[in-house]
Formats: C-alpha cells, sequence, structure tokens
C-alpha cells in the first residue's frame, strides 16, 4: 500500500512538473525531471503518457535541435531533452482560437513557418519582416515575430530565422507543406 501511494505520489509530481509552467518555455528538461521523480522517472512519464493518451493528449520528448526523441534514448540525450505535453490529434481553428492566439497570429506563424521551410529551413529576418508587412501593419510584424520567438515556435540564427523546437514538437512539418503545396 505504501508503495502504491509512494507512485502515485511521483505521478502527481511529474503531472505538475509537465502541466504548470515554470518557465516561459512550457514542458520540463529530462534532468528536473529526475530530480524531482528519482531514477525511475522514465516508468513514470511512461505510465503517464498511457493515462493522458485517453485524453487526448500525449507527452513529446523534443532536443534542443527540435528532433523528436523517444523514451528508449540514451539518458544522456534525454536528460538535456525537453518533456512537452501537446495534443495528440490535429488541433481544429475553433480551439486554436480559444487557447489566446487570434486568427492574424495563426496565419502570421504560418506565413513565417512556409517562407523559412520554402528557404531550405532559414530565412533572413528582414525578408520575412518585408513579407509579412504586406499583410499586417509594422509593429504588429514585430510583435508577432518576437511572440514566435519567445514561444519557441521559431528562432533567431544570425540575421536569420530558423524553425524552433515548438514547431518540430506540435506541428507536423511535412504534412504542413504537403497542405501549402495542395492549397
Amino acid at each position: 500500500m505504501e508503495q502504491e501511494e509512494r507512485i502515485r505520489s511521483r505521478v502527481a509530481r511529474a503531472v505538475q512538473l509537465l502541466f504548470f509552467k515554470s518557465h516561459r518555455i512550457p514542458g520540463v528538461k529530462g534532468w528536473e525531471l529526475k530530480k524531482n521523480l528519482g531514477p525511475g522517472y522514465l516508468s513514470i512519464i511512461k505510465f503517464l503518457n498511457t493515462r493522458l493518451q485517453d485524453l487526448g493528449l500525449t507527452i513529446k520528448i523534443v532536443s534542443d535541435d527540435g528532433r523528436e526523441l523517444s523514451m528508449s534514448e540514451d539518458e544522456s540525450r534525454l536528460s538535456t531533452a525537453r518533456f512537452y505535453v501537446t495534443l495528440r490529434d490535429e488541433l481544429s481553428l475553433t480551439a486554436a482560437k480559444t487557447m489566446g492566439w487570434s486568427i492574424d497570429e495563426i496565419a502570421g506563424l504560418a506565413v513565417v513557418i512556409s517562407t523559412i521551410v520554402s528557404r531550405k529551413g532559414s530565412a533572413p529576418v528582414k525578408e520575412v519582416e518585408e513579407i509579412l508587412r504586406k499583410k499586417f501593419p509594422e509593429w504588429r510584424v514585430r510583435l508577432n515575430l518576437s511572440k514566435y520567438i519567445k514561444r519557441g515556435y521559431i528562432a533567431e540564427d544570425g540575421n536569420n530565422l530558423v524553425l524552433g523546437w515548438r514547431t518540430f514538437a506540435e506541428l507536423d512539418v511535412e504534412k504542413f507543406i504537403h497542405y501549402i503545396l495542395s492549397a
């Protein structure tokens, strides 16, 4: 009984770490999970993931460079990766609007991502700003780009923009490209 209570407590702590944002970027690093849950943290995360899937959610593990990792990866890779709860299925436009994003922000992000992808993964900041200025006021362009960077959807690489870790975590980039090309 005591063992069961200890496991329940560790699962509850994992939920707190994964769901409640303690930093600007959502999710939690593997080393933080290990520190808070103990050496068997992966078994707790696997158990929690099976329970979350019943609710339409999943735990993704994303490295700093945006690659999705599996729970069977090397411990050293998992310790620096971000564990992140996201939707298991696609997000509807209505649901996206209820999450605090305006239709303009979603459209702007789609333009930015498609521009970066069309430039083979890296697009000059000035070029992206110029494209966005055709549809949005200048103040909105700077504000939105800043928001996309802060939330991890894009990242700055010198004078260029590249896709951020969160784009890979939340968006099926291949499916996105296929959708854009077929539209």
